[in-house]
């Protein structure tokens, strides 16, 4: 079984070096280098299309950097160990089921993360308490609003304990309640690496740092 790479600070837990990404064969994102540890939040801040998003994505593994690497606890971003080490909530959420409630959406997410069916219920009851996402997890998911979808999003960011979480836009249709119940998910779990796509100031005031792309 091949081991995990720890190049870059020790204290780091995700570690990305020389990132661009191109597209209609011009370089639009990078070269980015950064390093976030156990329990930081960094802000990825910049208007629309300055490669937040890009970025988000690469480090998910859903998208190839054109160079570069990146790393999260020592594994390659997009392999099986690295994606089971993270949450991701992307700002055009496409991943649920229509056809089926938020519930049994996070239900089934839960056990994709390895969770056994009582273990799945009872986390999944746990973060809809938490969220207050109430009559949220009994509606289907293609009556949810945007808003609505991005608190599914982002509870389904948090099952399976990970230790870093890549949050897209992720308070950007939420009302004040909504985000406030965001930000004090996150101050609960203090270890959690945090990486969040921004341009809303407020935001990145919550934040231990940003990384700030140009337009």
């Amino acid at each position: 079984m091949a081991e995990p790479d720890l190049g870059g600070a020790a204290s780091s837990l995700l570690v990305i070096r020389g990132l661009e990404r191109d597209f209609g064969g011009r370089t639009v994102v990078g070269p980015v280098d950064l390093d976030v540890a156990p329990g930081e939040r960094l802000a990825l801040w910049g208007p629309n299309g300055s490669g937040k998003s890009t970025i988000i994505r690469c480090v998910a593994g859903t998208l190839t950097p054109s160079r570069g690497r990146i790393t999260i606890a020592g594994w390659e971003a997009g392999t099986v160990e690295a994606r089971s080490r993270i949450g991701v909530s992307l700002s055009q959420e496409r991943s649920f089921d229509l056809r089926l409630s938020g519930r049994t959406n996070l239900r089934l997410f839960a056990r994709l993360r390895g969770l056994g069916a009582k273990a799945a219920n009872r986390t999944v009851a746990a973060l809809e308490d938490e969220l207050e996402l109430g009559e949220i997890a009994l509606q289907l998911v293609s009556k949810c609003s945007t808003g609505m979808t991005q608190q599914l999003a982002f509870a389904r960011a948090l099952l399976g304990d990970p230790r870093a979480v890549l949050l897209d836009e992720p308070t950007r249709s939420l009302d004040e309640g909504a985000r406030e119940r965001l930000w004090a998910a996150l101050d609960r779990r203090p270890a959690l690496a945090t990486v969040i796509a921004t341009h809303n100031h407020d935001d990145v005031t919550r934040c231990d740092g940003r990384f700030e792309l140009a337009p």
